[in-house]
């Protein structure tokens, strides 16, 4: 049986809530317990819930979408972030990733997409719309333009890191999920989820996406 994942809807826009909740209502897995219509209800609904993503747009009245991230990581215990969109911009999209937010997709995408980027944010995946991770990739190569030192290669010569920690951390870099990891390095994904978290506590990053650039931006 599948896990259950409660999610916190999030959007000023009823027509989008509603596509949403559809969207999610043809899943077994992904149960809507909630809505709100900007973050400050938001904030209010995860004391009435139990939620394990928040589904949140950036742009509504009375507290936005990177605000609402803000909060959430003040909270002892925070679900995980995920900012849907219709109005793409590159300075939003680094304020959300640096912020810990676990994803950043385009309202413009696909049903099956924002269920995947549920399913794979849950599992400990990167979740970022295909356009714009390819301009988060160029704005990373383009810190990194002048330097010929390989950011991994350096964030790999950290010597509290473990061999299977420094296999782990380059597969993080690639995108892969805690399963595909598991896989790959044919290890338990309870193992896996181990690493991980010791990665993340070794970096001081606040979610997998914020690692990745972290790593990739030398800031450790």
């Amino acid at each position: 049986m599948s896990q259950r994942i409660n999610v916190l809807l999030v959007d000023d826009n009823p027509l989008v809530l509603s596509s949403f909740r559809h969207y999610f209502g043809t899943t077994d897995d992904i149960h809507v317990v909630a809505q709100a219509a900007n973050g400050e209800e938001a904030l209010a609904q995860l004391e009435q819930h139990d939620v394990d993503v928040v589904l949140a747009d950036i742009h509504m009245p009375t507290m936005d979408g990177p605000t609402l991230l803000e909060h959430i990581n003040q909270l002892d215990t925070h679900p995980i972030f995920i900012a849907v969109t219709a109005f793409d911009s590159d300075r939003t999209m680094v304020r959300i990733i640096r912020n810990g937010g676990a994803g950043y997709v385009l309202k413009s995408e696909k049903p099956k997409m924002l269920i995947d980027a549920v399913r794979a944010a849950v599992d400990g995946g990167m979740v970022v719309s295909p356009q714009a991770m390819t301009r988060l990739a160029t704005h990373l190569r383009d810190d990194h333009q002048s330097s010929h030192v390989d950011p991994i290669d350096e964030a790999l010569k950290l010597q509290t890191l473990t061999k299977s920690e420094k296999k782990v951390l380059v597969l993080l870099c690639r995108g892969m999920s805690n399963s595909e990891i598991a896989h790959d390095l044919a290890y338990s994904e309870s193992t896996i989820k181990k690493y991980v978290s010791n990665i993340m506590e070794q970096f001081g990053a606040t979610s997998r996406l914020n690692l990745v650039v972290k790593v990739l931006n030398a800031e450790y």
